[in-house]
């Protein structure tokens, strides 16, 4: 999946999420996105091969970054993901994925692992 990060994307989420420190996404005197901006896209890669189903909780999320995404450019971001687990327990379903966001370059932006319970 391919979509971009631009300045606006990256003001609008500020917004969203009533940022109140938004100075302190700063490295090396440049600033860059707050990293969880990339959050917003995670359940649209599983989507891409899934279609959504309704009810769908989150249990868990585990992210790293490896590089910043600066606020004064417009990046291409790539993202990959797979299913990595499903499972069932106590009666309930259970889907655990994996996701890659990178660069259009390929440079490694982010990676995250996802356990969701589905509904029945």
């Amino acid at each position: 999946m391919r979509f971009s990060i631009t300045p606006e994307i990256n003001d609008e989420y500020l917004a969203a999420i009533d940022e109140q420190d938004a100075e302190c996404y700063v490295l090396d005197g440049r600033k860059v996105c707050a990293p969880n901006v990339l959050s917003v896209y995670l359940l649209a890669v599983l989507y891409r091969r899934y279609p959504p189903i309704q009810g769908i909780v989150v249990y868990d999320q585990l992210w790293r970054w490896h590089n910043p995404i600066f606020a004064d450019e417009t990046t291409e971001i790539v993202a990959k993901g797979k299913v990595t687990e499903k499972f069932e327990r106590r009666g309930r379903k259970w889907l655990r994925f994996a996701a890659e966001f990178e660069r259009a370059d390929g440079k490694p932006i982010a990676s995250a692992q996802h356990t969701l319970n589905l509904p029945e």
